[in-house]
């Protein structure tokens, strides 16, 4: 039996907690085993889970995928969220852009989009994070968004700043 590491995030927990699980097991498998790190008394009935940078909706696929299947090399990384979908808002040069992205989805996958949308090449992007607006926080690039709602607030907006640059 080859066992995958599954590290889970969720608006129920700060810390990620890690699963371990066999790599045939199927995604409601998976779904299963990270309900089970759930604290107790959590109702669980409307969570939905994502794989990291995944825009399927596993739960809704047609066939069952395998863990192993989920590129699996240094580890899954998925999120359990009472939203299934976070909307993302960015803000620049006086435009802001919206898109629907999975609560698994980074911040540095975010910020490519982001970048794109506002006709960036990749080394401008490169050289932008992006902020929580009303904030100086700017979470680092492999934080899921859904890290950052709680649920119903299912929804954000970041403004899209220069990263900050130390010259030495």
């Amino acid at each position: 039996m080859s066992s995958t590491r599954v590290y889970v995030q969720s608006e129920h927990f700060s810390d990620i907690k890690l699963v371990e699980i066999d790599g045939h097991a199927t995604i409601a498998d998976l779904k299963r085993a990270a309900l089970a790190l759930l604290p107790p008394g959590t109702d669980a009935s409307d969570l939905s889970l994502s794989i990291e940078d995944d825009d399927a909706d596993d739960e809704d696929a047609p066939s069952p995928r395998r863990v192993k299947d989920l590129n699996p090399g240094q580890g899954v990384r998925v999120h359990l969220h009472r939203c299934k979908h976070v909307t993302v808002g960015v803000r620049f040069g006086g435009r802001t852009e919206e898109h629907r992205f999975r609560p698994a989805t980074t911040i540095g996958r975010i910020r490519q989009w982001a970048g794109r949308q506002f006709g960036m090449k990749a080394g401008d992007i490169a050289e932008h994070v992006v902020q929580i607006v009303g904030s100086n926080e700017q979470p680092d690039m492999d934080t899921h968004v859904g890290a950052l709602v709680q649920h119903p607030n299912c929804s954000i907006v970041f403004d899209l700043v220069p990263a900050h640059r130390i010259n030495g």
